[in-house]
């Protein structure tokens, strides 16, 4: 009877949790802490039930994670970096949480508990994440170009030098992807770490600094033939960035 009674719990706060997930995009680990609570005051044997104790909890984690997974579609980069956020804390503080509960009721019989939901929210974690950095390397990929190249002035380029005063469009459109995608993470993931201990914002800023660079360099080299008059500026506006 218990053992049912932990099936029954633990499917029904999947179904909540499911619908919480798909609809808010919320990873709504407090409600599986709740069920576990509940359930040491409602069984007397809880180190017999440690099987379904388990499995209810990874059921729970998997029907979050596949909720969340449905919410995402169809939506912008910010819903990514929101599901992201979500399992973070979920990694960082509910699973702590849950596998401490989980292994005071049943006596420390689930010591796989830890590893087996890390990694079911790990996954999606780092597929999102993964997604948002794919992102950002397109959007800078259409930022950073070097756009019109003029020909050299025919005074052999003093008059060219000296009317050229305004900031590289080029250059300007790179800088300002790359600060528009680090409000977007700073706003998104504040400081949180993934479980390397590296933060989001530093891997998100690296992709956009790499990739800005990359392709400048690769334009560069493909109009290589066209910008000889110029070379000396573009290898200090290189060095500048």
């Amino acid at each position: 009877i218990e053992r049912r009674v932990c099936i029954y719990s633990f499917d029904s706060c999947a179904r909540k949790c499911s619908i919480s997930a798909s609809g808010s995009g919320l990873f709504d680990g407090d409600a599986l802490l709740q069920c576990v609570q509940k359930l040491s005051d409602d069984i007397t044997r809880s180190d017999e039930c440690s099987k379904e104790i388990e499995k209810g909890c990874l059921l729970v984690c998997q029907k979050c994670c596949d909720g969340l997974n449905g919410y995402v579609k169809d939506r912008s980069d910010a819903a990514r970096l929101r599901v992201v956020a979500e399992c973070a804390d979920a990694l960082n503080t509910t699973l702590v949480d849950v596998v401490r509960e989980v292994s005071y009721l049943t006596n420390d019989q689930s010591d796989t508990l830890e590893a087996s939901l890390s990694s079911v929210i790990s996954t999606l974690e780092q597929e999102m994440f993964d997604v948002f950095l794919e992102s950002v390397k397109r959007n800078v990929a259409s930022c950073s170009r070097l756009g019109l190249i003029e020909a050299p002035p025919e005074d052999g380029g003093r008059k060219g030098r000296d009317e050229v005063t305004t900031f590289p469009p080029y250059l300007a459109a790179s800088f300002l992807a790359i600060v528009r995608c680090r409000a977007q993470v700073e706003r998104a993931l504040r400081d949180l770490k993934r479980s390397e201990g590296t933060t989001y914002q530093f891997m998100a800023l690296q992709t956009a600094s790499d990739g800005v660079v990359e392709n400048i360099c690769v334009d560069l080299k493909a109009r290589s033939g066209r910008i000889r008059h110029s070379a000396d500026v573009y290898s200090i506006h290189l060095q500048f960035l």
